[in-house]
């Protein structure tokens, strides 16, 4: 039995392809993970996830598997399975997406929603999501982006934790601060002032509402506006750096480098020479 390699590649905050195809492999092994998430959509045929307590559970037609970023992951056929179709995506989320992503576990860091009454509706989306991913266009990474976005909308309904619960209004009010003012530096503790909360409560619920501390939100949203800048404009990598309120390019090059897992000037180079394949 194949197994795929230890990691995925990191340079794209979406990298998508289905299963069967002609580099097919019947698993993937990766015992730390990815620093991505990964998104498995069944589409007939029956696969199988392994978790770390070595119980098996069988993914059918419908199935949405989510591995969370450093979760180890075994996933492939079930056995005796004849065939297993399925969609997969690599992606780095938005940052408003996070919330979105609790959904009821299989184990930590493994979610799972069935999707039998949505099947075509999704199934549409992520071949679309293929399609612009892998084609022409400078913003086709954008595209895609969007596509899956409305996957994820897609699933919130089938969520059992849908509407159970709410984002407080000063958590609310954080996000949207951090959106109009991405470009200016901008820290928890200020940030927590500003909704009237201390830093240490402000943490605490941020984390417990979005899965993730305010720091790590805010310097997301800020990576992820400089990588489309990078792609989509002939500033520099200290303009970007700018742009994006860090004071220091060396800085933001090693923020950027953690994150995407290549320099900010690896990125814009692949993305250039993405844009021209077929």
């Amino acid at each position: 039995m194949l197994e795929r390699p230890s990691k995925a590649p990191l340079s794209s905050p979406i990298i998508a392809g289905q299963l069967p195809n002609d580099r097919m492999t019947n698993r993937a092994v990766r015992p730390n993970g990815t620093e991505d998430w990964l998104l498995v959509f069944t589409l007939h045929g029956h696969g199988r996830v392994r978790l770390p307590d070595r119980t098996v559970r069988t993914l059918d037609k419908g199935d949405l598997l989510l591995f969370s970023p450093r979760t180890p992951q075994d996933y492939g056929y079930a056995r005796h399975a004849s065939d297993w179709w399925n969609i997969w995506v690599h992606f780095r989320p938005r940052p408003h997406w996070i919330g979105w992503m609790s959904w009821p576990l299989l184990s930590p860091g493994i979610g799972i929603l069935q999707a039998s009454d949505t099947h075509a509706e999704i199934e549409a989306e992520l071949r679309r999501m293929i399609e612009v991913a892998n084609g022409p266009g400078r913003l086709r990474l954008d595209a895609a982006m969007n596509a899956l976005e409305r996957v994820l909308i897609l699933a919130d309904p089938l969520n059992p934790r849908f509407g159970q619960t709410s984002t407080d209004e000063r958590i609310h009010k954080a996000l949207v601060i951090v959106g109009e003012r991405v470009s200016e530096p901008l820290d928890v503790e200020s940030l927590g002032n500003e909704v009237g909360l201390s830093r240490s409560h402000f943490t605490l619920l941020f984390r417990r509402q979005m899965q993730v501390t305010p720091q790590t939100y805010i310097e997301s949203v800020k990576l992820t506006r400089a990588a489309q800048m990078l792609q989509s404009s002939n500033w520099t990598v200290s303009q970007v750096a700018a742009a994006n309120g860090f004071s220091s390019p060396y800085y933001f090059s090693t923020r950027f480098r953690k994150f995407f897992g290549t320099s900010p000037s690896a990125y814009r180079t692949a993305g250039q020479k993405g844009a021209g394949d077929p």
